[in-house]
């Protein structure tokens, strides 16, 4: 699959969560409430992710190898089951969805990160663009599938639906197809891989690991970009992380009002 293709799907698929968030919004301004607001952020998460990755997928470098076998394409298609899920209903437990959504938009945060760190060695394919092991890398070895896991958990936790649960039950599964045949393009393209791998661990850090980051050199000929290369796309994240946060602050103004008047 081609850069415009994937793009196109990325960018499709942005469309159309907008749309869905529009709506969303409107209500909210318009009925107020926890409920309505709590699902207009859900939305807003949604779209952040799917317009940073679309930014991210337009600035990639080329693939040193293309991938080619089936189960890459299979797996990469997960990528946008995010956008599937069905978002809580009005009458949804209010703590639970502020719980779901604030661990979502954390994830959401460490991924862009880690996005961010790889530069134009950002794929969705399992690819190898260059090799990065600063930043979130020193500490593990795919930070951003973790901001994946994390954001796809809490939107989860927010809503429970069976439907949601299959789609991320497909997403985990994919995902750790991907961290395979990636791990496998990379040491097949850099032999250095082998022993940053061996020390690394793959998604979840130990703490000898958190508090040796720092001291980790990174490896020669390491590829990646700086946070300045990326000023635009900083631009838009912190404009989308406000909007998120506003129908958030809005949702915990609402829920903590009564417990402070009863004071």
């Amino acid at each position: 699959m081609g850069r415009h293709a994937i793009t196109l799907v990325f960018a499709a698929t942005a469309a159309a969560i907008a749309a869905e968030t529009g709506g969303a919004v409107v209500t909210a301004v318009e009925q107020g409430g926890l409920g309505h607001w709590l699902i207009a952020g859900y939305g807003v998460l949604k779209l952040t992710v799917a317009l940073a990755f679309t930014a991210f997928v337009v600035l990639r470098s080329p693939a040193r190898r293309r991938a080619r076998e089936p189960i890459a394409y299979l797996a990469c298609a997960a990528a946008v089951l995010p956008a599937a899920l069905q978002a809580p209903t009005a009458s949804a437990a209010p703590g639970l969805v502020l719980a779901g959504e604030l661990v979502a938009l954390l994830g959401c945060a460490w991924m862009l990160v880690a996005a961010l760190a790889l530069g134009r060695c950002f794929g969705v394919l399992p690819e190898a663009r260059g090799l990065v092991t600063h930043g979130p890398y020193r500490v593990v070895r795919h930070p951003l599938y973790l901001g994946e896991f994390a954001a796809m958990g809490g939107l989860l936790i927010a809503s429970p639906s069976a439907r949601n649960l299959g789609a991320g039950a497909v997403f985990a599964i994919a995902q750790a197809t991907r961290m395979r045949l990636e791990e496998s393009a990379l040491e097949r393209e850099f032999p250095e891989y082998r022993d940053y791998a061996a020390g690394t661990p793959r998604i979840l850090p130990s703490p000898r690991r958190l508090s040796a980051s720092g001291r980790v050199p990174a490896l020669a000929g390491e590829r990646g970009t700086t946070l300045a290369e990326y000023a635009p796309i900083l631009g838009v994240i912190a404009v989308m992380v406000a909007a998120v946060l506003t129908p958030l602050g809005a949702g915990v103004t609402t829920l903590l009002t009564p417990v402070v008047q009863a004071f």
